[in-house]
């Protein structure tokens, strides 16, 4: 005895005839829940009766130990075989190696489809800029996972677009600290994707292309572009600002704006610091663009997927169609305020489907953990549930997309109105 339980399996599904030994042959029951999960490719084999059932089984326990990541001692329990006897056939009669403690955990990890790093150097920074501010990035053993938090529905959908062509995105509904947001990740693997660890940028920025999006990305990330005038005065002061604690994160782009001649200022906030969020728990670097000529001209050349932040470089692009004169503060603040409540809007709707998602997952979490479903309905019910979240961030885009064409079009007629554009 291993002094293990065994379960009884949920649902027979297949018997086997094993002759392992020179004892009398041992008749295993492969329940329905193992079956379901192997490949169409194996299950042909395994079901296969003119195959030789220690065949078969070799092949059934070699597909669920390596390829669906069952452990040793939960096929035990699931083919109510006692665990030291299952694990004498793999290394003895059947020769199927046990995994080591990391291949286990890389295998957890490698459920879908990966590729190695293909791409050019405008691609290398836009990963590396998108996991090294707002998302994060740490080695899981031979993988590199990064992950995002946030309840915008655009930069959930830019993390799958930046990510998704060369790895499986996942996404989750979360409830933490702040409230409810998507959480999204991503498993690539080590050896093509070491790079995205280094602290340091993964190809230079010399050329315009490559500030451009490394910018772009940046800004929708962990950037903004702002719009004030100060108490008592009637004129309008533009900014864009990228903040970051890491130095090698805000530095390269400083410099490249430096040397194609861009009036840029980098400061540093100490820690300690109050700010709208709080007291900061460490230095913090940033970069300013304050001169009106270098905004337009920045705001011109890159291109944002963030719609708060698309539509306020829209009107403060058109607001500065003559950099030389001042602009009215009236001329613009109610679109202004208009482009916030509308964002302001579409967050506290993406958060309500957040929540509403969050209890069936909590939920579904709550069952495994009682064992009330199999670790097959679990997984069906999770993929199932994934899906659901991916549909309903595609259709809140979607929603969203016509009104700020609409809101685009809006601020075009509005400066059409006070002169021909």
């Amino acid at each position: 005895m291993t002094g293990e339980r065994v379960t009884r399996p949920l649902q027979a599904g297949l018997k086997l005839t094993i002759k392992l030994t020179r004892r009398k042959p041992r008749t295993i029951v492969v329940p329905e829940e193992l079956l379901a999960m192997i490949s169409e490719e194996v299950k042909k084999k395994v079901m296969d009766g003119a195959v030789n059932d220690n065949q078969r089984f070799k092949a059934l326990v070699e597909e669920l130990h390596w390829h669906k990541g069952v452990s040793v001692k939960k096929l035990s329990k699931r083919l109510s075989v006692p665990l030291t006897t299952l694990w004498g056939w793999m290394k003895r009669k059947i020769n199927v190696k046990m995994r080591d403690r990391i291949t286990a955990a890389q295998l957890a990890s490698t459920k879908y489809a990966k590729r190695d790093f293909d791409g050019s150097g405008v691609e290398k920074l836009r990963m590396w800029y998108f996991a090294h501010t707002d998302g994060s990035v740490i080695r899981n053993y031979q993988q590199v996972e990064v992950k995002l938090g946030t309840p915008d529905p655009y930069l959930a959908l830019l993390f799958k677009e930046v990510f998704g062509k060369y790895g499986y995105v996942g996404v989750a509904p979360r409830r933490n600290k702040k409230g409810y947001a998507w959480e999204l990740w991503v498993y690539l693997p080590l050896k093509s994707y070491k790079w995205l660890l280094e602290k340091h940028i993964p190809a230079p920025i010399d050329n315009d292309t490559k500030l451009h999006n490394a910018l772009s990305i940046t800004i929708d990330a962990e950037g903004s572009i702002c719009a004030r005038n100060h108490e008592g005065r009637t004129t309008t002061n533009f900014k864009v600002v990228v903040y970051n604690e890491k130095a090698p994160v805000i530095e390269p782009l400083y410099g490249a704006l430096k040397q194609r001649g861009y009036r840029v200022h980098l400061y540093t906030m100490p820690k300690g610091t109050v700010t709208n969020y709080g007291r900061s728990s460490n230095d913090y670097r940033y970069i300013t663009v304050r001169a009106k000529a270098d905004i337009k001209r920045l705001l011109e050349n890159i291109e944002l997927v963030l719609p708060q932040k698309r539509l306020k470089a829209c009107l403060i692009k058109h607001a500065l169609r003559e950099v030389n004169k001042p602009v009215y503060w009236s001329s613009i603040e109610l679109l202004y305020s208009e482009i916030e409540d509308v964002c302001k809007e579409m967050l506290e709707e993406s958060k309500l489907i957040v929540k509403s998602l969050h209890e069936p997952w909590r939920a579904l979490t709550e069952k495994r953990k009682r064992k009330e479903v199999s670790h097959t309905q679990y997984e069906n019910e999770r993929a199932q549930l994934r899906d659901k979240a991916w549909r309903a961030l595609e259709t809140l885009k979607t929603k969203y997309d016509e009104r700020f064409k609409e809101f685009e079009k809006k601020i075009e007629a509005h400066f059409r109105a006070q002169r021909p554009l």
